[in-house]
Order: C-alpha cells, then structure tokens, then sequence
C-alpha cells in the first residue's frame, strides 16, 4: 500500500534530536531524578500538524515535559498510513501506532481497507493495538446499527492477530459493555479517554479494563470524572492528550499537543494526593503493558 506524506512528516526523521531527548528512555524527568520519560498513550499527531503546529514546537514542548514517546492513533485510512510511516521513520521521539475505524465514521468511510490493514501489519512490532474502536451515540446516535456492527469486525480482528482494544465510548456505555462481554473476552481493553461516572468506571474496571484520563478532568465542570479519577485504581490509570482536542487547563481552549500530557498528570496527582513521579511511573508501566512494548 502507498503511504501517505503528509506535510511535516518527513521531518520527523531529522537527526537534530533535542538533547532532552536523549536517551528515549532512563532520561532525566522534568523534577531530576533519573526515570523513563512519560508517555502520551493516545494522540492524533497528524491532526495537531495539520492545524499548523511546527515539529520545533512540538518536539521543544515535549522535551520541555519530558515526554519521550507517543500512541499514534491511525483511525481511519489516511491516518493509519501515517502512523505507520512515522513510527518506522522517526528520530525525534519513540512512536508507536494503532489501526481502528472512528465510530465517527462508521457509516461514511469503507472498514475494509483498515480490517485489511489489521492483517498485513499483525507482524509488526510498531502495531500495538486496535483502535480506536467503539461507539459513539452523542453525535452519531442514528448510525448505532453499523457502529456496532463496525465494532464487532474490530473486536474480533484485534482478537486475531493477538492485539489489545482501544475504545471510545460517548453516551453509549450500556451497548459497550454489552458487546464487550460478548466478543472481547480476554482481550486487553482500554477506555480512551474515560469522561464518564464512577458507577461506569468500576464497571469497566471489573472487566479488566485500563481507564485512561485526558485533559477534561482538569476542566473545572468535569466534578464527576474527578470523582472517578480520585478512586481510580493505580494499576489501571493511563494519561494521554487526545491531541489536538481537549488541551488541559492551563492550555484548554489552545491547539492540543502530546507534552501537554504533563499537565494532566499533575493535576491528577494533586487530586489524588499522590507523588506526581510515583502516579507517572504507575501510568508508564500500565501503557507499557497494555500496549507491551
């Protein structure tokens, strides 16, 4: 299949790496002590260019929070091609990629060439997951029907070729976990970008699933994703961005981007009443084994 080059792409491959970010890993944090640089487990990096966002700017934002690798998200056909390219070519940070269909776009977007997809990467290393997968009934309520169907075909590739499930869930948690206990047995799960109650969360916990949090809990109106948040396990908690959507206070209403993911996690760990470098090396460790890589 032809990839696709997108603007900015190619100078990701640059050998002017920051020094920040190196080594990839064992680096010094952001507070000096020697760990693993954080992770944005979840990100459209393609999207944040497109809205004009230079690799400098990113990449200095990123070393400025010690953040050292991302989860590409290749959601629909254009971006998967380019997640798979940018983790095969970048020098600037560690990528990883995922292949999935939006539930966005279920019903205007062929699901074929990403199930096809699926299977001509399952022995590629970069490919960490499937996703994101799901259903959304906020915007796309009248389309439930082929979202589900979507989901299904999904469900049962990542079960195939050995891979985990990303999940975005929006006002349509009954239906998910529905189809997740009835096709997703065994498979590693995680929510993308959790936003809903605590009563939801302890659901989806009891079946094994990975919460991941991004910058709406820091919003000031999310009292109920904070509440979830506070009793969220420490094994199962994942931050990322969602980049370019739902920058976190202090940069809510800005061009979202992956170092951004730092600020979430100090606002986490201030919620919780935690140590900002324990709840990062717990979120590190969780992405890494949901993921395993």
């Amino acid at each position: 299949m032809e990839l696709v080059d997108i603007q900015d792409l190619k100078s990701w491959g640059s050998n002017a790496v920051p020094v920040q970010l190196r080594p990839r890993v064992h680096s010094g944090s952001p507070g000096g002590n020697p760990t693993e640089l954080l992770i944005d487990s979840h990100c459209h990096l393609d999207m944040v260019i497109e809205r004009g966002l230079g690799v400098e700017e990113v990449t200095n934002t990123l070393a400025d929070n010690g953040v050292g690798t991302i989860v590409e998200i290749g959601a629909d056909k254009a971006a998967m091609l380019w997640a798979r390219t940018l983790a095969h070519t970048s020098k600037l940070i560690d990528v990883y990629y995922t292949i999935g269909h939006h539930p966005g776009e279920a019903s205007t977007e062929d699901s074929a060439f990403g199930l096809k997809f699926i299977e001509e990467n399952k022995d590629d290393p970069r490919f960490v997951a499937v996703g994101e997968i799901g259903l959304d009934y906020h915007y796309y309520a009248d389309q439930a029907d082929i979202q589900k169907r979507v989901f299904i075909d999904f469900v049962r590739a990542a079960r195939r070729v050995n891979r985990g499930i990303a999940l975005h869930t929006r006002d349509a948690h009954a239906d998910t976990v529905s189809i997740l206990k009835a096709e997703a047995e065994g498979i590693p799960t995680l929510i993308h970008c959790f936003t809903g109650t605590k009563p939801e969360m302890e659901e989806f916990l009891a079946m094994g699933c990975y919460i991941s949090f991004s910058g709406i809990v820091t919003f000031k109106n999310a009292t109920a994703l904070q509440e979830a948040a506070k009793v969220c396990p420490l094994d199962r908690m994942l931050i990322e961005t969602d980049a370019p959507f739902l920058a976190p206070i202090p940069h809510r209403g800005k061009i979202n981007q992956p170092g951004y993911v730092k600020h979430t996690l100090d606002f986490l760990a201030k919620l919780r009443g935690e140590d900002a470098a324990t709840l990062a090396a717990a979120c590190t460790a969780n992405t890494r084994a949901f993921y395993r890589f």
